[in-house]
């Protein structure tokens, strides 16, 4: 496991540079967000979230996610695995709202040196579109997103720190099976009870190796509850 951290990391120092491509795009939105989750018993856990995007400068909504999801996990806790289903209702670029349905499977792995938190995600995304409202050329489309992520946290304080990056590899698109986004998020945690917590995050998406690429800039808002 130690290998792929060093895999990664060059993997994305390599497709910084197609970031500089011209005639480049500019949007801000924001993301407002509420999650719970639940440890049941034997290693298992389920997590419900509920999303809203905005975009165009915040002034138009995006996308409306509903996600559920079971969690296992194993190794004392050090590896987890999920499997998880997203619906999505979004306002698409011809200006009706669209149906979306998401599989989501997803192995996570973590390590702690002192106050600080490695983890290293492999996720595969596989998103159903509905064709009466459009034609796609790959349905479903299927991406595989990795993610290095590193947190902070000082012991018995109320406050952690995160931050990670994430690659979004489209697989079974035959013209373009490639890496076509980056994603960078950094975040700050604040524990208001035992079992409630909120975290604020600036999140940045550069699509790469597209037509008319877009850097999209997100403030976030998320309220947790564990229970």
């Amino acid at each position: 496991m130690k290998r792929r951290f060093p895999i990664l990391i060059l993997l994305f120092a390599s497709s910084v540079p197609l970031l500089a491509q011209s005639e480049r795009n500019t949007d801000f939105g924001a993301i407002a967000s509420a999650e719970l989750s639940v440890d049941l018993k034997n290693g298992f856990g389920l997590s419900v979230e509920e999303e809203l995007r905005f975009q165009d400068n915040c002034a138009q909504f995006d996308r409306w996610l509903n996600s559920i999801g079971v969690e296992y996990g194993f190794l004392h806790n050090r590896m987890k695995a999920g499997l998880a289903f997203d619906y999505i209702r979004r306002y698409n670029n011809d200006g009706y709202f669209e149906n979306r349905g998401r599989i989501v499977g997803y192995l996570t792995y973590a390590e702690t040196v002192r106050n600080f938190k490695f983890s290293l995600r492999t996720k595969l995304v596989s998103t159903f579109f509905d064709e009466q409202t459009g034609e796609h050329r790959v349905n479903p489309k299927m991406y595989w997103r990795n993610r290095l992520q590193v947190s902070y946290q000082r012991p018995y304080s109320r406050f952690k720190y995160a931050l990670s990056a994430e690659m979004f590899w489209l697989v079974n698109d035959p013209k373009n099976c490639i890496v076509d986004n980056i994603r960078t998020v950094a975040s700050v945690d604040y524990r208001l009870t035992r079992r409630q917590y909120v975290s604020a995050f600036v999140r940045m998406e550069n699509e790469i190796q597209v037509k008319q690429p877009v850097d999209r800039y997100y403030l976030g808002l998320t309220y947790k509850v564990k229970l």
